[in-house]
This record gives C-alpha cells, structure tokens and sequence, in this order.
C-alpha cells in the first residue's frame, strides 16, 4: 500500500511539471489560496509575458491570436472557472482578465489587471483605439496603469474580512 500511495504522488508530482496537465490537474484539484488568489496569479503572470514578448519583438498579440498564444506560452488559456482569459488593448497600456466566478464578461465580479505599454513598442504596428473582442463589445477604458482594478481589490477584501 505504501508504494502505491508513493507512485501516486511521484506520478503526480511528474504531471505537475507539464504545463498542459498542470493546468488540468489545478483545475480539477483547486488551486491553493482560492481560485480568485489562482486567477490574480495567472494574470500577473500573462502581464509579464505579455511585456516580455513584445519586448522581444516590439508587438503585443492581438486579442483575436490571445487564445493560441496563451496556449504556447502557458498550456492553457482557461482561468480557475473553465471560461477564457481576455486582453484588451489601448493606445497606451493593456487589459488582461478573467471573467471571474460568474463566467461573463464585463460583471462586477471580473478580474482584469492593466498595465501600461513600454515607450519602445507603443508606437509599433499598434491600434490607435480600443479593440473590441466581442461582436458589438467595446471594452471600456482601463483602469490608471499599474493599478489593479477595483474589482480585485474588492475581492481581494472579502478573503481578507
């Protein structure tokens, strides 16, 4: 018995370091800290991303390849819910986000992260207006850069009382 249980956790422990099936495995298991702590991760880390790819090549994605670039650079393009991540993108900064625990966009409930774009790429091969990711959508502007938005804060409140 005590082998198997060894095996298991050996196994899952291999399982853990392939992107793909980490993604699976976290969203089947929970993620520790809650799935809002989980998705505040995750977007802080597809912000970084984001700045260092279009630092490496002066372009940030477009929401249209977000999906297929997410799935490269992180094995998955789900948050903790099952609904997909989003990027909005602005002259002058970004919006990444999560449609949170309801699963639709633009509720109080989301959780976006924006950060502003580097001098070095802002002015390359990058829409002057908002993009809008959904069929009659316009994204609203983002919060001031380097500032999580409210709706973070305001869960990120609630854990705490």
């Amino acid at each position: 018995m005590k082998k198997a249980i060894l095996f298991l956790v050996v196994l899952s422990g291999l399982a853990l370091l392939e992107p793909r099936s980490r993604a699976q495995i976290m969203q089947l298991v929970g993620p520790i800290g809650g799935r809002e702590h989980s998705a505040e991760r995750a977007l802080k880390r597809i912000a970084d991303e984001l700045q260092r790819t279009a630092a490496e090549t002066g372009i940030y994605p477009q929401p249209g390849d977000f999906d297929r670039w997410l799935l490269q650079s992180h094995g998955s393009a789900e948050d903790p819910w099952g609904s997909r991540y989003y990027l909005e993108l602005f002259a002058d900064s970004f919006v990444v986000g999560s449609p949170g625990p309801d699963t639709r966009r633009q509720t109080t409930d989301d959780l976006r992260l924006s950060q502003r774009r580097s001098a070095s790429t802002s002015a390359m091969r990058l829409p002057t207006t908002p993009v809008a990711t959904q069929p009659g959508h316009t994204p609203p502007a983002p919060p001031s850069s380097g500032v999580k938005s409210t709706a973070i804060e305001r869960a990120r409140r609630a854990r705490e009382h």
